[in-house]
């Protein structure tokens, strides 16, 4: 018997690329939540904007067309 390896260290030889730099959900207390998937490192959180496709319509026949939306949005990256 040998016990499961940790996904919270990065381990190349085995393919665990660790969790360090990866967002997480600090709301969530399941496996995407930062609690548990920051293996308690702690989180950054930052607000960013990010330009998203918005107010999309549909042209007959068969074309949708999108505005650019500036959105600011609020990101958790664990340590």
């Amino acid at each position: 018997y040998e016990p499961a390896p940790g996904f919270c260290e990065k381990n190349p030889r085995l393919g665990i690329q660790g969790t360090h730099g990866r967002q997480c959900n600090d709301t969530s207390i399941g496996v995407d939540g930062c609690d548990l998937l920051c293996c308690g490192r702690g989180y950054r959180t930052q607000e960013i904007t990010v330009v998203e496709r918005c107010a999309c319509t549909f042209h007959w026949c068969c074309e949708v067309k999108c505005q650019l939306c500036k959105v600011t949005k609020i990101i958790h990256t664990c340590l």
